[in-house]
């Protein structure tokens, strides 16, 4: 009898585990850069595209309390070199905000790029806003020949605002919000 019930307990317990370390669909969503567009400028690249599955269950909990979420882009082209490390030869960084004002009932989108910041009252509309950038200006530097081989790399993170000590021992799900994409990197042509 004692035998037949711990290696019951033991199957159990096998079980419990394997459930515990399973991913759950929420947090094996996988950020990604999508619909790339790339244009020629005079010193530089135009470049627009947008995040997909870039809100997790926990970050929408997170905006819902009002808690700032923060997206950074990286925008990088990179100088091709086939015998040394490739060189940076152009970058711009900035940031998408997003925050739920509950005396307007409202989200409020910061995009740092344009300076401007706005209220949009649903939050699917929120969302799609702050997730998608359009025609931001990478300038060249100027030591890059006009034959070179370049590369884009774009790059996103979706962070929540760190809250003080205790109040983020509290409110534990807002450091569970973080997410970034893997970098999408995409030839240019000369």
């Amino acid at each position: 009898m004692k035998d037949g019930s711990l290696r019951r307990w033991g199957f159990f317990s096998l079980l419990f585990l394997l459930w515990i370390g399973s991913p759950s669909p929420a947090l094996s969503q996988k950020a990604t850069i999508r619909d790339v567009a790339v244009k020629r400028v005079d010193h530089g690249w135009k470049v627009s595209f947008s995040v997909a599955d870039c809100f997790t269950e926990k970050t929408e909990e997170a905006i819902e309390s009002g808690v700032e979420t923060i997206f950074t882009f990286f925008v990088e082209v990179y100088q091709k070199r086939p015998w040394l490390w490739d060189r940076k030869v152009g970058a711009y960084r900035f940031h998408h905000t997003l925050r739920f004002d509950p005396i307007r009932n409202e989200y409020q989108v910061t995009l740092g790029e344009i300076g401007e910041s706005f209220f949009i009252a649903p939050l699917e509309e929120a969302k799609r806003k702050v997730s998608r950038v359009e025609e931001v200006e990478v300038q060249l530097s100027s030591q890059v020949s006009s034959r070179a081989a370049l590369e884009l790399r774009i790059k996103a993170q979706v962070d929540s605002i760190r809250l003080p000590f205790p109040l983020e021992q509290i409110l534990f799900f807002v450091s569970l919000s973080d997410t970034e994409t893997d970098w999408y990197i995409h030839p240019l042509s000369p």
